[in-house]
């Protein structure tokens, strides 16, 4: 049986696979929700198409890295409570979906870009407002995505709490970080500003529990109490 350092370890190397892959998966894709309604959305993706596919790819590679990951700690979880593993894990398979479903839509705009650019006796304005429905329609998605990964965090952050399999100042730490994550995205849906502070600060407490894995894995603890 491996023991919970190298459980531990294992998942911190997961973690910064997730993180190594996902930074550039958004500096690639180069458009954003205020350049909607405008020509310059579809020939801006026409001529990135190549970069906002690998950014695809990379979503996908990065989604399917956090489900291996959930599959992985299902075990560890099941020692404390067997129901709560299977939540876990729904949660995480629900994210991939929902994951996969945005990617779609993203791959349907980068088609419309497509016929804009290479059919221009076709109507524009409808062209710009279906592409700009698409993007629309992403990132409402992915404000959806993002609520169900802080769902999915913020149970393992309360597993690791519990059992002590990290420091708990982390596990509070996390806690507290990834609500703040998840109330941003619903004042997001509410149509209010929010700040890149709001998620960055999240990413320095991931950045940190990935160190604290890396090099000391869980605590060799008995993680049923």
């Amino acid at each position: 049986m491996q023991s919970n350092i190298k459980i531990g370890r294992t998942a911190g190397i997961l973690l910064f696979a997730i993180v190594a892959l996902g930074i550039p998966a958004l500096n690639l894709r180069s458009f954003s929700y205020s350049m909607g309604w405008s020509p310059g959305l579809l020939e801006h993706a026409f001529e990135n198409d190549l970069q906002i596919r690998i950014s695809v790819f990379l979503d996908i590679l990065v989604s399917g890295i956090w489900l291996a990951l959930a599959i992985f700690l299902v075990p560890v979880i099941k020692q404390f409570r067997s129901g709560f593993a299977y939540w876990f894990f729904g949660i995480w398979t629900l994210h991939f979906a929902i994951v996969v479903f945005g990617i779609v839509s993203e791959l349907s705009f980068l088609s419309i870009a497509e016929v804009f650019s290479n059919q221009p006796e076709l109507e524009e304005n409808t062209l710009v407002a279906l592409g700009t429905l698409k993007v629309e329609e992403y990132f409402w998605i992915h404000y959806f995505s993002i609520m169900l990964f802080a769902v999915a965090m913020w149970s393992l952050y309360y597993v690791f709490f519990r059992t002590k399999l990290i420091p708990r100042l982390l596990s509070v730490w996390g806690l507290i970080a990834i609500s703040i994550v998840f109330v941003a995205c619903w004042l997001a849906i509410f149509n209010q500003q929010i700040h890149f502070a709001f998620f960055g600060q999240n990413g320095v407490h991931l950045l940190l529990l990935i160190g604290w894995l890396i090099a000391k894995g869980f605590n060799e603890i008995s993680i049923g109490r």
